[in-house]
């Protein structure tokens, strides 16, 4: 759980009232930390994410992390044996996604949410493949969504944004211990009707530290150095595996 949230959002309350005597502005907000630091004991994180709006509208927020590739495999079964059949490779989706609101779908229905990508139903996919592949691609998104909500990398239906009153609002953002290093956009908009009234970003740098750092870095920049280290390391264990078997358990 988040630990101090109380405090954060009492000096977030003081800062948003010395502002609005100063300057009026549509949204104001702010997190408690804007990186996490990935090692060995990693378990995942949450993150407060607080704020308020000082104009009226639905508030949206969505949480985007780093871009790439996934190749997506249809399993199919012949003569009783499963294999690997039809595979389309998404490009440039989305590792991590999650979305706030407390608007309902229709908001989600405006020109401008979906041009933003806010909300599952508006997400955009960029699918190549054979023809076949292409002709049946919702159903390979379906199954892309899914399996990264069962990991706890997606949450596309809309969670509720808990405000303390008409204008300050809260959530928390949870980060599961498999998510990917770099850079997450926090993205908070301010719509009203089908108009954008007011656009925040936070980023959030997700770093790997320690020894799993160093072997992730050795993997990237060499490769081909890695594969093999990795098949000796893998050959050796099973000999000594064989070895250490033969000699003690066998007899």
């Amino acid at each position: 759980m988040i630990k101090n949230s109380t405090l954060f959002i009492l000096l977030f309350l003081t800062l948003f009232a010395a502002n609005q005597k100063s300057e009026a502005r549509p949204i104001i907000s702010g997190i408690s930390t804007n990186e996490i630091n990935i090692d060995t004991k990693f378990n995942g994180t949450e993150i407060l994410l607080f704020g308020a709006k000082g104009d009226a509208g639905d508030i949206l927020i969505a949480v985007r992390g780093p871009k790439k590739n996934f190749l997506i495999t249809k399993k199919e079964k012949f003569l009783g044996i499963w294999h690997n059949g039809n595979r389309v490779k998404l490009k440039n989706s989305y590792s991590y996604y999650s979305f706030f609101s407390n608007s309902g779908d229709k908001i989600l229905e405006n020109d401008i949410a979906k041009d933003l990508e806010l909300g599952g139903k508006n997400l955009k996919f960029y699918v190549s493949g054979n023809e076949e592949s292409r002709k049946n691609k919702n159903e390979f998104e379906m199954e892309f969504v899914s399996n990264l909500e069962q990991q706890k990398l997606y949450s596309i239906n809309g969670n509720v944004i808990d405000f303390l009153d008409e204008s300050l609002f809260k959530v928390i953002l949870k980060f599961p211990k498999n998510i990917a290093r770099g850079i997450y956009n926090v993205e908070i908009y301010l719509l009203d009707d089908n108009n954008l009234v007011s656009f925040q970003t936070i980023p959030i740098y997700v770093n790997q530290v320690g020894f799993s750092a160093q072997i992730l870095d050795f993997a990237y920049q060499e490769p081909f150095l890695y594969g093999l280290l990795s098949v000796i390391i893998a050959l050796v264990v099973g000999w000594l595996a064989n070895y250490l078997f033969a000699r003690f358990v066998g007899k």
